[in-house]
Order: structure tokens, then C-alpha cells, then sequence
């Protein structure tokens, strides 16, 4: 029953009380009295507007009373915030308006927009050059590209783009130097090449001479700007790599099982890279020093992540690179043995990046998985002309059926039920891999035979 006053029951955060407040006012004018009574307590950020709210149902207008409203004695109330007001906004001079629009959608072209399009546009054609020309030199020895076969112009490339490095690092962005280091690495690697074969040398030699100088440019590269972390990182692992392959070319040792065996090592070190990345980085010292020595400014062990984060991308990159180049290398070839360990590779490869959560972690060897399977699958098409149709046909399945099956809700137990599935198909998958390359090196032919 509805009387000139409501006995109700305010609630808050901090408290309720129980008021009795006038049935034929409106909200506006009751809720001074309320606040007196109920206010809460005032925090930066809270809200300055406030009405009342049957609890658990809609919002009150300020305009409305409590008679209006349906609220009976005995009634509970909430104090919630109001709601800013969502009436749509009318437009007054259209010219205006889209001025407006346009000027804070952004995307306008700046003096750092032409810098930034300047590094990357010269960097994207001087790699597609450095590539080419080397490319070029390497497969027909015709030496198509000028400068692929003579050191000077390379290593005035290789300068010229480790100053776009320094130059876009201070005036640019930071991604403009990373592309332009990249750059400066492929053109480094053409430099290498270019010098052994002036100095006609045999094959490992040359090779030495690539990975030596893509990773003495890297260096120079962190040298001048901290944004080529990574770089030196994955130059790191190529110089490693390059230098097994190497010293077993420079052996009696057939330079076919360096191709073999080092991608898989390469793989099978992921999960050592993290740790490394850590001590190299700096943040396992700073967190011994945190624990036994004294205090650590939070800007340098900032500045120890992001050194340990690129480190890590740096050294994922620099394997996913051996294991295209190894995958790649290993389906050229006629053997079964290495046709079948290409494709074990890019599979281990494809699902050891589940050790890692977040993406930029992930996206190196899942996309040289994904590469070694297009050009295996590109390949099987170019062999069997009758299935080259089809190769469209099967990735647009796949595409779907990944589709589906990200689409599917799935409940947290049954997230760790595939969770746990897929870490026993990468168990099984490794194991594969190993029983594949033992059969690729010849091992089952030595002992009598077992496939």
C-alpha cells in the first residue's frame, strides 16, 4: 500500500539504512536527503552522479518518484551510480563534424611517416636485391644482378644500411631499425659470399665467411641501437649452426648429415632457450640481486626484460631459420628418408611452439612449420601434376576444419583435456623424428636393416 512516504531499505557498498522517504517527489529532489545518510565514501575516479535502483533491476530516472516507480513499504533500494547520458548527439554543421571525425581518427602523413616510409620502402627493395642477387649467383652462377659477385658494392650497402639502422632508431621508430638491421644481415651474408668467392675458397669456407659477417654486422648493429637485440641473437644461432656445417664440410665427414642432424638439434635446444634468454638478458642476475644483495630501480629491470624478451625472439627466429633451410634442403633431395624427415621436422616444429604463450614466441616456428609444408606440398603438386588442382582444394579444407574447431566452445576442463592430447602427440612426433633421422643417417642400414 502506497502512503504520502516509503519506509524502504537504501543499501551501499559501505552500508544500509533504512529512511522514509516522500512517495510524490521526484528522484531529484529525494536524493539530496539520501546522500546526507547514505553517501559513500568519495575515492579518485568515483562517480559524481547518483540515483536509485530496485536491487537487482533497472536504474530510476531522476524525473521519476517513488509512486510513480511502484516502490511499497519495506522495499530494498540501491544507491548505484548514474549512467552518463547516452541520448544521441545531434549535428549542427555536418562540415564540422567530419573535420572533426577525420582529424581524431588519425593516420595523418607526418614528418615521421616519411622517414618511417623512407627506411622501410629502401629496406624491403634492398632485400629483394640482396636476396635475388644472391640467389642469382648461388643457383645458375650467372651472376645476373650487378654487385652479386663483387664485395664493394655489398659492403656499401651493408654501411649504408646499418646508418638507416642508427638514423630511424632516433629519428624513426623503433621498427624501422629492425627492418633496416635485417636488411643489413641478408646484405652481410651476400657481402660473406661474395668475398670467399673472390678469394676462390672452397664451399665451407665461403660459408664461414657469410655467417662470421652477418653476425660481425649484427653486432655493429646493437653497437648502435638496442632495438637490434634480436638481431645478434638470431645471428648468434646462425653462426653456430653455420660453423657446424662448417667444419663437417671442411672433414671427410659426407656434408649431407650436417643438413640432417643440425635442424633437429636446432629443435631440440627450444626448450633451453628460455633460461639462456633469461641469464643472457640480465633478468636472472637481477633477480639474484633483488634476493641476497639490495634493491633494483624498476627502470633497469624494465629495461632487462625487454633485453631477455628480444633475446628470446631473437634466438626462436634464428632456429626457425635453420629449420626452413633445413627442411627446404632435405625435400630436394630424391632419398625418402630425407623427404619424410622434412616433413617430421615441420611438424615438430609446428607444435614445439606450443611451449610458448604468447605470440611473438610462437609465431617463429609455427610459420617455418607452415613454410617447410607449403613447399613440400608445392613440390608433391609439381611431381604429380594430376593433384596440383587439389592443392587448393586441400588447404581451403584445412582452413575450414581449423575454423571449426576454434569455433567450438570448450569448458576449462576440456581445454586441458586437448591440452594434454596435444603434448602427447608432440611426445610422439619427437619420437618420430628421431627414428626418421637415426634412418636418414643411415644407422638401420649399418645394423642390418630395419625398415
Amino acid at each position: 500500500m502506497q502512503t504520502a512516504y516509503s519506509r524502504v531499505t537504501v543499501v551501499t557498498a559501505e552500508r544500509t539504512i533504512d529512511l522514509a522517504l516522500p512517495s510524490a517527489l521526484p528522484l531529484s529532489d529525494v536524493l539530496p536527503q539520501v546522500m546526507r545518510y547514505a553517501a559513500p565514501d568519495t575515492a579518485p575516479g568515483s562517480p559524481t552522479s547518483w540515483t536509485l535502483a530496485p536491487l537487482g533491476g533497472a536504474t530510476l530516472a531522476l524525473s521519476q518518484t517513488l509512486s510513480d516507480a511502484g516502490v511499497l513499504d519495506g522495499d530494498v533500494l540501491e544507491l548505484r551510480a548514474q549512467q552518463d547520458d547516452v541520448r544521441p548527439a545531434t549535428v549542427e554543421d555536418v562540415r564540422d563534424t567530419v573535420e572533426d571525425s577525420v582529424d581524431a581518427s588519425g593516420g595523418v602523413w607526418s614528418t615521421l611517416t616519411t622517414r618511417s616510409y623512407t627506411v622501410l620502402l629502401g629496406s624491403v627493395l634492398l632485400a629483394v636485391l640482396g636476396i635475388g642477387s644472391w640467389l642469382t649467383t648461388r643457383l645458375d652462377g650467372s651472376g645476373a644482378l650487378a654487385g652479386a659477385g663483387d664485395p664493394a658494392p655489398a659492403g656499401i650497402v651493408v654501411a649504408a644500411l646499418l646508418f638507416a639502422t642508427w638514423w630511424a632508431a632516433t629519428l624513426a621508430r623503433v621498427l624501422d631499425a629492425q627492418v633496416a638491421a635485417a636488411t643489413a644481415m641478408v646484405w652481410a651474408a651476400v657481402l660473406g659470399s661474395a668475398i670467399g668467392d673472390r678469394a676462390e675458397v672452397d664451399t665451407w669456407e665461403v660459408l664461414a665467411f657469410a655467417v662470421v659477417a652477418v653476425a660481425v654486422t649484427a653486432g655493429v648493429a646493437r653497437l648502435l641501437t638496442p632495438a637490434a637485440t634480436a638481431h645478434l641473437a638470431a645471428a648468434a644461432v646462425l653462426l653456430v649452426v653455420g660453423l657446424a656445417h662448417a667444419v663437417v664440410d671442411a672433414t671427410s665427414a659426407p656434408v649431407e648429415q650436417a643438413t640432417r642432424i643440425l635442424p633437429v638439434l636446432a629443435l631440440l635446444t627450444v626448450g633451453t632457450i628460455p633460461l639462456i634468454s633469461l641469464s643472457v638478458g640480465g633478468v636472472a642476475s637481477a633477480d639474484y640481486r633483488v634476493r641476497h644483495v639490495g634493491r633494483l630501480d624498476l627502470t633497469a629491470l624494465q629495461a632487462r626484460y625487454r633485453a631477455s624478451n628480444a633475446v628470446l625472439i631473437g634466438s626462436l627466429v634464428g632456429i626457425a631459420l635453420v629449420v626452413v633451410w633445413g627442411g627446404i634442403a632435405l625435400d630436394l633431395r630424391d632419398d625418402p628418408w630425407d623427404r619424410t624427415l622434412a616433413v617430421s621436422l615441420a611438424v615438430a616444429a609446428t607444435l614445439r611452439s606450443r611451449l610458448f604463450s604468447r605470440t611473438p614466441h610462437m609465431l617463429p616456428l609455427r610459420t617455418a612449420g607452415l613454410v617447410v609444408v607449403a613447399f613440400v606440398a608445392s613440390r608433391f603438386t609439381i611431381e604429380h601434376a594430376d593433384a596440383a588442382p587439389w592443392l587448393a582444394v586441400v588447404v581451403a579444407a584445412a582452413m575450414l576444419a581449423a575454423i571449426g574447431l576454434t569455433s567450438a566452445p570448450m569448458s576449462d576442463i576440456t581445454r586441458a583435456r586437448v591440452k594434454r592430447l596435444l603434448n602427447i602427440l608432440e611426445f610422439l612426433v619427437v619420437v618420430d623424428l628421431l627414428v626418421v633421422l637415426c634412418g636418414a643417417i643411415g644407422i638401420y642400414e649399418r645394423i642390418g636393416g630395419i625398415f
